[in-house]
């Protein structure tokens, strides 16, 4: 009976812990820092960078790249700021841009499909400004075209997507930025990376060890009945 009572505690002990860990996880702001870019230039006058731009977190000697969706503003190099981060489900404008996004980030993808998803996500949110229709590069329109109608096609069907379930699309906190460094722009990105658990699977992972604990005690009664 000692040791039950020993493997419950210890069962319990530790969905606390995985579940006050999921709640730390979850929280929806975070302190940004812009590291570096990925150092490709696009556009004609003025050039600009595009996707990745990389991020530090909270401190974090670990850089993650993030893209761009807004075309005005400006940030800088070194910069900081604190960050709204919403999920991207159930918003569909949120679901084109992670759809967008994710073919940048894809493992193999090319320069070209690199900037090619972050002009067409410059567009996305920002149509009718006149400074991207005259910096965008030349060719670019009819690819962008083609990912902008593919994104919206997939969004409007999947507007509750679980497909990019640690994607977040990141708002300035007004006010966070250091003084006359203005607005920062919006992005979008995996601040956490695939390695970090869903809230979901920690609770599996309590359930499993509560259970493992019952089939120890039943185990053990069942011997002893022998």
């Amino acid at each position: 009976m000692k040791n039950l009572k020993v493997c419950i505690t210890f069962s319990v002990l530790v969905l606390v812990v995985l579940l006050l860990s999921s709640a730390t996880a979850s929280a929806d702001t975070m302190t940004v820092t812009l590291v570096s870019t990925g150092g490709q230039i696009s556009g004609s006058s003025p050039e600009v960078y595009v996707f990745p731009y990389n991020f530090s977190f909270d401190g974090s000697l670990a850089t993650t790249p993030l893209m761009c969706i807004s075309y005005e503003n400006e940030i800088y190099f070194g910069e900081t700021w604190e960050a709204t981060m919403i999920p991207v489900s159930g918003n569909e404008l949120y679901v084109e841009a992670a759809y967008i996004e994710a073919e940048a980030a894809a493992p193999g993808a090319s320069a070209n499909t690199m900037a090619v998803a972050q002009w067409a996500n410059w567009e996305l949110f920002d149509p009718n400004d006149p400074k991207l229709a005259a910096n965008l590069p030349a060719g670019y329109q009819p690819q962008i075209d083609s990912l902008l109608a593919t994104a919206s096609s997939f969004a409007a069907n999947n507007i509750y997507t679980t497909d990019y379930p640690n994607i977040d699309i990141f708002i300035p906190i007004d006010g966070t930025q250091p003084a006359g460094d203005g607005t920062p722009q919006i992005f979008v990105g995996d601040p956490a990376g695939d390695e970090t658990p869903e809230p979901g699977s920690l609770i599996l992972l309590g359930s499993g060890l509560l259970g493992l604990a019952g089939f120890i005690y039943f185990k053990r009664r069942s011997i002893g009945r022998e």
